[in-house]
């Protein structure tokens, strides 16, 4: 399939509203503050996503959406990886096509004008037991199993706090009772969202990698000047490019039902994942010294890859999916 990645006039209106609002509202700078962890700063300003329309863009607008498609959420979920916005977000965007999916309307509309949040439950090996990721005053999960589920936060029970890698997500491990879970085949769906949410950290990080390169001063000359940054920039470039590239393409095709859907996505889950954790440790090795601090904020794009590139998936998983 040919396809034009460029994004349309629409689009780009799109892209344009929801950076306006997360730059104003939700700036990186946010994450230095314990009071905005666990998804604290976004529940201050779920009205004003609301008022975007980010939880029925994927909707028809007979069933209560804005009636746009896949590549436009996508769009929007790179948006989210940019400053490293709290995965509730995307997870309720999934829970309003699950509600849909199972008939309940009602819900789909709980879901969409904020009077209900949902977030990520993952899988802990085979068993019942789930990680539960920025879920407090959640009212609803999205497991991400297969297919995916839907239950209410009360089916959690016997949960304790747990340390997470990234320091800004609140972890809870629960046990999960799935009994009359709603349940939609829409992994593939959500896959491709947090695929886009890995592209938004490549991006974020080879700009503040170029930044920094371009005004810090070594011997004379800013050190974007020295092969070894440039070739570092370089890789950082195509990596972000071919992860966007890949995520466009699987929406396009998923529009286009595709025959191979699952495999362009399981590739741009697979060169997202790559994109985002390597571009994020060579933006810090490009910070150098103060790239390791705490201080900067190019601890925390590695850090929200990592957790992000584990949710429902995994690189083996993806690579024996486009074996198959």
């Amino acid at each position: 399939m040919i396809a034009d990645l460029n994004p349309t006039e629409d689009q780009t209106l799109i892209i344009d509203s929801i950076e306006g609002l997360l730059a104003r509202a939700l700036p990186m700078e946010r994450l230095r503050e314990d009071a905005a962890y666990g998804c604290a700063a976004e529940r201050g300003v779920w009205g004003d996503l609301v008022d975007l329309g980010l939880f029925g863009f994927g909707l028809s607008e007979s069933a209560g959406g804005i009636g746009y498609g896949l590549p436009e959420e996508v769009l929007a979920a790179r948006s989210f990886g940019r400053r490293c916005i709290s995965s509730t977000v995307i997870a309720t965007m999934t829970a309003v096509h699950i509600a849909a999916a199972a008939g309940e309307a009602g819900l789909r509309d709980n879901l969409q004008d904020g009077s209900a949040r949902a977030a990520f439950a993952n899988p802990v090996g085979s068993g019942d037991e789930a990680q539960l990721i920025d879920a407090a005053d959640c009212d609803w999960l999205v497991l991400l199993s297969k297919p995916l589920k839907l239950l209410p936060r009360s089916a959690a029970s016997a949960g304790r706090s747990v340390p997470s890698i990234d320091e800004t997500i609140s972890l809870e491990r629960a046990h999960l009772d799935l009994i009359g879970a709603l349940a939609a085949d829409l992994e593939d769906r959500e896959s491709l969202l947090l695929a886009a949410y890995l592209v938004g950290i490549s991006q974020a990080t080879l700009a503040m990698a170029t930044a920094y390169a371009s005004t810090r001063e070594q011997f004379g000359q800013p050190i974007g000047a020295f092969q070894a940054i440039k070739h570092s920039c370089a890789d950082m470039a195509v990596r972000a490019a071919g992860a966007e590239a890949q995520s466009f393409y699987a929406a396009l095709a998923e529009k286009a039902a595709d025959g191979n859907i699952g495999m362009e996505i399981a590739c741009a889950r697979l060169l997202a994942r790559e994109a985002a954790i390597a571009n994020a440790k060579a933006n810090i090795q490009i910070h150098g010294a103060m790239g390791f601090t705490a201080e900067c904020d190019a601890h925390l794009y590695l850090k929200r890859a990592l957790v992000v590139a584990s949710l429902g998936s995994g690189a083996r998983a993806e690579e024996k999916r486009i074996l198959a």
